[in-house]
């Protein structure tokens, strides 16, 4: 065995320790907290999750948002992503820069952006105000304002995950398909986005689990009637004190996050191979 394979080795096995510390045992943790109360072993809490109309309704309104999140995302972030890709290439690295420069800013901090853009003294509401409009519109503090926050925290990760997958076609299959006498939109679909959907698939994936996870933008941008699962979670460990609830509640979105992402994986599999 040479040296760079002992070395490499042994920081595989550092990694191995890492994930089985920092990742393997936490989740162990909140899944036995979840199941152990004094009496002993129990499944009342993911019984009472799934029975409850409280949680039942949380569940659903995570799902419903997570969904529409994304999908709001993946149109605008694909329209995003085509553009830069046909720019320039002097011009990419620009776009690309203005498209991930927010990243640089902590989320806290635009969040507060959109709480002073839709609120009723907001752009928004003087825009309509400009056009003739004596109705006061406030968007904040509803599930509105969360999907745009929601929107505006993933929509980065989108483009950098479509854009490299644009930028890894063949284009002598672009000049193929404009020698065969395809159209621009039929070269689009018939070419361009399925050769794209591995990218679409994996920028999906993170949208979706950052969206059915976060916890700032509906404390910041939603109202009392939106919060999300795991907005439930903290409430029940932190403000009502009852660990196993909230260890269940934050299993119960773990799985929910991974079963979603195993059938985008496969998707994005079944892309490749195409």
């Amino acid at each position: 065995m040479t040296r760079l394979t002992k070395f490499y080795t042994f920081v595989g096995w550092i990694a191995v320790v890492y994930m089985i510390l920092l990742f393997l045992y936490p989740v162990g943790k909140v899944l036995m907290t979840s199941v152990w109360l004094p009496g002993g072993f129990t499944f009342d809490n993911y019984v009472k999750i799934f029975s409850t109309d409280l949680y039942s309704k949380v569940l659903i309104k995570t799902l419903w948002i997570s969904v529409v999140s994304t999908l709001i995302a993946l149109v605008v972030g694909y329209s995003l992503a085509y553009f830069i890709a046909n720019r320039p290439s002097s011009q990419q690295g620009f776009w690309l820069m203005v498209i991930i420069s927010p990243m640089f800013m902590s989320l806290t901090v635009r969040l507060f952006g959109w709480m002073i853009m839709l609120s009723k003294d907001g752009l928004i509401a003087k825009i309509l105000h400009a056009f003739g409009s004596d109705r006061e519109l406030t968007l904040l503090f509803s599930p509105t304002a969360v999907i745009i926050g929601i929107v505006h925290f993933v929509l980065p990760f989108i483009v950098l995950n479509v854009y490299t997958s644009l930028k890894r076609m063949e284009p002598s299959l672009l000049e193929a398909a404009t020698m065969l006498g395809a159209s621009g939109w039929r070269k689009f679909w018939t070419v361009i986005f399925p050769l794209s959907l591995p990218g679409v698939f994996s920028g999906a994936s993170l949208s979706f689990a950052l969206s059915a996870s976060t916890f700032l933008v509906p404390v910041m941008l939603g109202g009392p009637k939106d919060n999300l699962l795991a907005n439930m979670a903290y409430n029940s460990i932190v403000t009502i004190g009852n660990l196993g609830m909230g260890a269940a509640l934050s299993f119960v979105l773990l799985i929910i996050v991974v079963i979603v992402l195993m059938i985008l994986g496969k998707l994005e599999r079944r892309g490749h191979i195409a």
